[in-house]
């Protein structure tokens, strides 16, 4: 017998001793995750849902997190000619979207400011004009086709206009000048969902 207890207290014996175990703990936490209990009238079956709720846990931590780092790292750009009476620049980075820029306008497809940003926000009236005689929609489409990567969106306050132009299909998105703040920022994270 003596034989017997050295072989479990030696090396090789623990680590077959710990392998049994870990398998046997492991076992039993699955079969407490399902349970099945019988009655005169039937079986009945109680699933534990403790794992679920910390996976549904993981997945929004793990959206927050991405979210967080799609506003540290993505870069926005405004094309309006009254931008400085536009304040959704200065909401936006008070939201957290640290490189958020607007400028006038754009006489140049190569602008650097263009060529930096991920998404860009195209006026229609009031912008592009000595480049294209639909001004901000054809802009829009021009960005579009240059830089088929970035994601364009149309915006303006004018609810009448050419509601068939091709810009409007080419586009990622549009949304009304005077939307809320929080549609901006829905579209803005909407454009990198998996």
């Amino acid at each position: 017998m003596t034989g017997y207890y050295e072989w479990i207290f030696s090396g090789v014996g623990a680590v077959v001793v710990g392998i049994l175990l870990s398998y046997f703990l492991n076992d039993r936490k699955k079969k407490k995750s399902k349970r099945t209990i019988s009655t005169n009238t039937g079986k009945i079956t109680i699933h534990n849902n403790i794992n679920s709720s910390h996976e549904k846990v993981n997945k929004v931590e793990s959206f927050e997190r991405k979210k967080n780092r799609l506003k540290e790292t993505i870069k926005i750009l405004f094309i309006d000619d009254n931008h400085n009476d536009f304040h959704i620049v200065s909401i936006l980075k008070k939201q957290g979207w640290k490189s958020t820029k607007s400028i006038k306008d754009v006489i140049n497809l190569d602008d650097l400011k263009v060529q930096e940003s991920d998404i860009i926000f195209v006026d229609i009236n009031g912008v592009g004009s000595t480049l294209f005689k639909d001004e901000g929609l054809g802009l829009a489409s021009a960005l579009k086709k240059k830089y088929i990567d970035k994601k364009i969106i149309i915006y303006s306050a004018d609810t009448k206009g050419d509601r068939f132009h091709k810009a409007l299909r080419e586009v990622d998105g549009c949304l009304s000048k005077d939307a809320e703040p929080f549609q901006f920022s829905n579209l803005i994270e909407g454009l990198f969902d998996d």
